[in-house]
């Protein structure tokens, strides 16, 4: 694993290669999993108890020991989760008899709705930043039309290798597919479609790599070389860096400094928050609850049912405001 902290205890390493492996989770999932095992290595080790020889006692005495150090309900709960997961591996390699956190109960979260940005804000920052033409303008604005087109997570779209697009001829003249195939997370594929307007950036954006030198680059967002802010003609230039694709705190930063320049609060501006407003306003607009949820790669209908309090907020705003009887 790359930029990993040395790992401390080599039972951690093989759960580690385990679900890598066998379970495809993402290497975000995996990093956490990894700092979450050694806190709690950490925390047994001034006792003096290896990993094989914990009992319920022990896993309790942690939980508390997270509890007292105020974390949220989200944090305690997710730590649960992966010790739950991490001896029932060692269950199952009959390197310990049973485990010793299968009865813990996570804390039950108060659920949040997504925040989201409202149709005129997205386009506030669009109808900005498409007619910025440096080639910091160019790049961003084809990855914020990319992502409100199909609903990327930020991983997802950073990480877009350049074969997930494909040129093809309609009527005569060059385009390109109107969909990406796209890698979430588990590694499963999904369909994720773009509309013309993501379509013309895409092919914008295209030429403006080409002319940076970045056209054998295997990423469609190259990180190694910096776009610039000047408005003149894009340069290329010559680099002998790995070849990286833009990271997602570089996206955030640029995001950041979009909403700053259109005059919406920074903070509600981040890349999660243009995907929860591509499922909010689809929803809005009548888009079915089981197409939403192929869109946004959820696994699970519940998790996209949390948009769905959205929509009854919003209706319920409606016939408050409307309602003749609300007026009496």
């Amino acid at each position: 694993m790359k930029k990993n902290v040395a790992i401390v205890d080599p039972l951690i390493a093989n759960f580690l290669d385990k679900i890598r492996a066998e379970d495809g989770l993402s290497q975000n999932t995996i990093l956490s999993y990894q700092k979450d095992l050694e806190l709690f290595h950490r925390f047994l080790a001034p006792k003096q108890i290896k990993l094989l020889k914990v009992t319920k006692e022990d896993v309790r005495d942690y939980i508390y020991d997270l509890h007292q150090q105020d974390l949220r309900a989200a944090s305690v709960s997710r730590k649960i989760s992966c010790l739950k997961n991490f001896y029932r591996f060692l269950e199952s390699e009959n390197l310990v008899s049973e485990n010793p956190a299968v009865y813990l109960q996570g804390q039950k979260r108060e659920a949040k709705l997504p925040k989201f940005l409202t149709e005129e804000e997205v386009f506030k920052l669009l109808d900005f930043v498409n007619r910025d033409k440096s080639e910091f303008g160019v790049k961003l604005s084809c990855m914020l039309e990319v992502m409100y087109s199909a609903g990327l997570r930020v991983t997802e779209l950073v990480s877009l290798p350049i074969n997930a697009i494909q040129e093809i001829t309609e009527n005569g003249e060059k385009t390109l597919r109107n969909y990406l195939i796209v890698k979430g997370k588990g590694s499963k594929e999904r369909i994720a479609a773009l509309n013309k307007s993501a379509i013309l950036k895409l092919m914008e954006y295209l030429e403006l790599r080409k002319k940076m030198g970045n056209e054998n680059s295997k990423w469609l967002f190259v990180g190694t070389v910096r776009a610039s802010k000047k408005n003149i003609e894009a340069r290329k230039r010559d680099f002998t860096d790995a070849d990286t694709h833009l990271t997602r705190q570089r996206l955030h930063q640029m995001l950041k400094e979009l909403a700053r320049e259109v005059g919406i609060d920074a903070s509600r501006v981040h890349p999660h928050v243009i995907r929860h407003s591509f499922a909010t306003h689809l929803l809005n607009n009548g888009v079915d609850l089981r197409v939403l949820q192929e869109l946004l790669g959820h696994s699970n209908i519940s998790t996209t049912e949390i948009y769905t309090h959205i929509l009854d907020s919003k209706l319920r705003e409606l016939v408050f405001k409307h309602h003749p009887l609300s007026k009496i």
